[in-house]
């Protein structure tokens, strides 16, 4: 089987915009910065006190979707996977479809101990947070999971790989149907790993900007639904986008920072067109991972130059202004933001770029206001601490994308 027959049937998110993707494509288009004051916990004495948020009452709205769980992440997944199958037209309990439901995460359940710890001594209970594997429990409540259930961890590249995993299931025919997700909440180990690293932010953060200083955390869930092209076609639907390719690579080059050429990002970018047999010069934008630190931002842009050096700069954005950092989630929620590109012919801006690196020319900077036009196939990036990098290419939900 082609991996270009691998269809996203439906896609779901929660985020900082709040619950569904409507809400979030919504927050894309309107160039809202989703940033601000941390409401869950005290930042005395951080570099920021600022984070994207979930909203408090999108939290609330999640006790009539999905059951109780004290990790918030899980019931974030959750709600995404509800929402991306009803998206695909597929019942979320049903046995004997060989569902397979593949996750990535950086902190999992661990930001219950910032609230067990709160409470006072750690008991026997507190030590959920040492089960990673409990990320997936809410899931499992309310979705059918009958084939392979995977938990990924490998860094922020975590949610691209999740979806390649869910990719290649398909392909193979390992499963019939794959929920591939990410999900991370908000903790305060983020924030102190973050400051220990002086990567952190104190207002907004600056994607490729000459004065960007830092990341914020985010936190949120998004899930894409993968099944056969054939198989959606049979049910009398239509693909909402192809994954036309995947690539994983790993710089081993040091625990925090990118390898200085980009070996990675480049080895992964060019596997990709490889697999696709696609150019350079037919992805119409790449979504980047774009953290706003100044070691992120200026490697990815010079791989990316050099990788997709074709006849035109490529295209290039990231939404992590608007979004923040969501860690094992961002990389989904983006491919989801790719998804709807795709459907709407609208390449997301920079929207918070003020003033371009230099370093950055060789690139094509989309400005705030963003890019109107045909996106036909869309390079979503990932990065992760100690050198993990996961490439995802998305074609558009209809032939001329193949």
């Amino acid at each position: 089987m082609d991996r270009d027959s691998v269809a996203v049937s439906g896609v779901g998110a929660v985020s900082p915009a709040g619950l569904g993707v409507p809400a979030l494509w919504r927050a894309v288009e309107d160039r809202r910065v989703l940033t601000g004051p941390v409401t869950r916990y005290d930042l005395t004495g951080y570099p920021t006190q600022r984070a994207a948020e979930v909203p408090p009452g999108a939290i609330a709205a999640l006790d009539s979707l999905v059951p109780p769980h004290e990790s918030l992440a899980a019931r974030y997944l959750a709600a995404a996977a509800l929402e991306a199958l009803g998206d695909a037209g597929l019942p979320a309990q049903r046995r004997r479809r060989r569902l397979g439901l593949f996750v990535g995460t950086v902190m999992g359940t661990r930001p219950l101990l910032d609230r067990a710890i709160g409470r006072g001594p750690l008991g026997v209970a507190d030590r959920a947070w040492a089960r990673p594997d409990e990320l997936l429990t809410a899931v499992r409540q309310v979705v059918t999971v009958d084939g392979p259930a995977v938990l990924l961890a490998p860094g922020c590249s975590a949610g691209n790989e999740a979806i390649a995993a869910g990719a290649a299931a398909v392909a193979s025919g390992e499963v019939d149907v794959a929920v591939c997700g990410g999900a991370d909440e908000l903790s305060l180990e983020v924030f102190a790993f973050f400051t220990s690293m002086r990567a952190l932010a104190a207002d907004t953060i600056r994607p490729f900007d000459a004065g960007r200083r830092g990341t914020m955390p985010g936190e949120g869930a998004a899930v894409l639904v993968l099944e056969r092209a054939e198989r959606v076609a049979a049910r009398g639907r239509a693909p909402l986008a192809h994954v036309l390719a995947s690539a994983s690579a790993a710089d081993a080059h040091n625990l925090t920072q990118p390898h200085p050429d980009g070996v990675g990002l480049i080895a992964t970018i060019q596997t990709c067109l490889d697999r696709a047999r696609v150019e350079p010069d037919d992805i119409d934008w790449v979504c980047a991972h774009g953290t706003g630190t100044p070691a992120n931002d200026a490697v990815e842009a010079r791989a990316v130059a050099k990788a997709l050096g074709g006849r035109r700069r490529p295209v290039l954005s990231s939404v992590k202004g608007q979004l923040g950092h969501a860690e094992g989630a961002a990389a989904v929620l983006e491919a989801v933001v790719g998804v709807r590109a795709l459907a709407h012919g609208l390449v997301p801006g920079n929207v918070t770029l003020l003033d371009p690196d230099p370093e950055c020319a060789g690139v094509d900077l989309v400005e705030p206001a963003g890019r109107r036009g045909p996106v036909r196939r869309v390079l979503n990036q990932a990065y992760g601490f100690g050198g993990a990098v996961c490439t995802v290419l998305l074609g558009k939900g209809t032939p001329d994308a193949r």
